[in-house]
């Protein structure tokens, strides 16, 4: 049976405890269970796109997800739009608020219309029409990875992706979160790089690192990126003090919040960097990815993202420098 157990808080932070509490694509067969803690419920972006990917996986192999547990403290799931990408009726009431809904809801991404459909829409649902620099940060990483999705997954339902701009007490920060149930990260590299084919947590490093999975041409990118959007956008949540979180298989890696002095260090490896690196004893059957940018140090974004590009040296001396658009 599938079943995604959904503890007390399923964000970045908790993420490890998150990872080890579940078996996620345990012997299929006609029922999936989505569990929620009957007592406390704190959902950020990166569980509410892994249910969405996990639901869709569950359908496509003949499984009805049923939700125990579900209460009214899963109003915020609700407003986020994840039972409707279950589709599981939500039974209560919900006050939706135009002035508190700086976030946007779940949504399936499966071609480049969706991802040009997503990104138009972040202006106005995240609220940041007034920061552009932000906007164009935000956009820039919510672009990277859906790309990266539809180039590389080869999930039939595409990715799942959504995301919270937070402006209450301490600092301002987007987090997004993309997810999808397809081939994985490994599968996907072993086949130019065999050396990785069983490890999972080199095959993140790899896919980390510029210029090693390919490039196709979008709104913020051309063939030119040469593979380097993960590792801009791991630079970008650096250089503001945010997390990057990616999952795929029986690994993950989370890169911390730098301190100040550290922000611009950057580090093509990203096993360089202060983070963690997790062997999970059971797999994510594809990719997640999530990233908290914090706004408010972003001020000029076309300058920030020269200093990234700037970091990168040539991978060999007589080619030319990585470009970006």
């Amino acid at each position: 049976m599938a079943k995604f157990v959904v503890p007390t808080e399923a964000s970045i932070h908790t993420s490890h405890s998150f990872l080890l509490k579940n078996n996620f694509f345990d012997h299929p067969n006609d029922k999936a269970t989505l569990e929620f803690n009957p007592y406390y419920m704190h959902l950020e972006p990166v569980g509410l796109a892994m249910i969405a990917a996990w639901g869709a996986w569950c359908r496509r192999n003949g499984q009805a997800v049923t939700v125990d547990n579900l209460s009214k403290r899963a109003d915020y799931a609700a407003r986020m739009r994840l039972f409707q990408q279950l589709g599981i009726e939500y039974i209560h009431k919900i006050t939706e608020h135009e002035e508190i809904g700086r976030f946007m809801p779940l949504r399936a991404v499966r071609n480049q219309d969706d991802i040009r459909s997503v990104i138009a829409d972040v202006s106005a649902l995240l609220h940041l029409g007034e920061n552009p620099d932000s906007l164009a940060a935000v956009q820039y990483c919510m672009s990277e990875l859906l790309r990266n999705v539809i180039e590389h997954s080869g999930s039939p339902e595409g990715a799942f992706v959504c995301a919270h701009n937070y402006t209450g007490k301490g600092p301002h920060r987007v987090t997004l979160a993309v997810a999808d149930c397809g081939c994985g990260i490994t599968q996907h590299l072993g086949k130019k790089y065999p050396d990785i084919t069983h490890n999972d947590l080199a095959a993140l490093q790899l896919a980390m690192l510029p210029g090693i999975t390919g490039a196709i041409p979008g709104m913020y990118g051309t063939a030119d990126n040469a593979g380097a959007g993960l590792f801009i956008t791991r630079s970008i949540a650096k250089g503001t003090g945010g997390y990057f979180e990616i999952v795929s298989g029986k690994a993950a890696y989370r890169l911390r919040r730098a301190k100040i002095e550290d922000q611009a260090t950057l580090f093509n490896d990203p096993f360089l960097e202060r983070s963690d690196q997790w062997r999970l004893p059971n797999p994510w059957q594809g990719t997640v990815v999530t990233i908290e940018i914090k706004t408010e140090m972003i001020n000029d974004f076309e300058s920030y993202f020269g200093w990234i590009r700037d970091q990168i040296p040539p991978r060999e001396p007589t080619q030319k420098r990585i470009k970006f658009t």
